[in-house]
């Protein structure tokens, strides 16, 4: 289970929403066997390190794939 609070303080032009979120077992367990049989990948575009995070996530150019930061070696 995963529990969000409330926002310290609300947003000036916003709608600050709580929710609760409840982990399903049997559907964690399903995505996990899909990613095991190759049915599900990830789109990964860029694998940066911490040092380089900013630039990574600040490109120059359109990188295809989602950005990857790499906190330990």
């Amino acid at each position: 289970m995963s529990v969000t609070g409330p926002a310290e303080a609300p947003p000036a032009d916003g709608l600050a929403i709580d929710f609760v979120v409840v982990s399903d077992r049997a559907q964690l367990n399903e995505i996990v066997q899909r990613v095991r049989d190759g049915r599900v990948r990830a789109n990964i575009g860029t694998v940066a390190t911490l040092d380089d995070a900013v630039a990574a996530l600040n490109p120059t150019k359109r990188v295809k794939g989602k950005t990857i930061i790499r906190v330990r070696p």
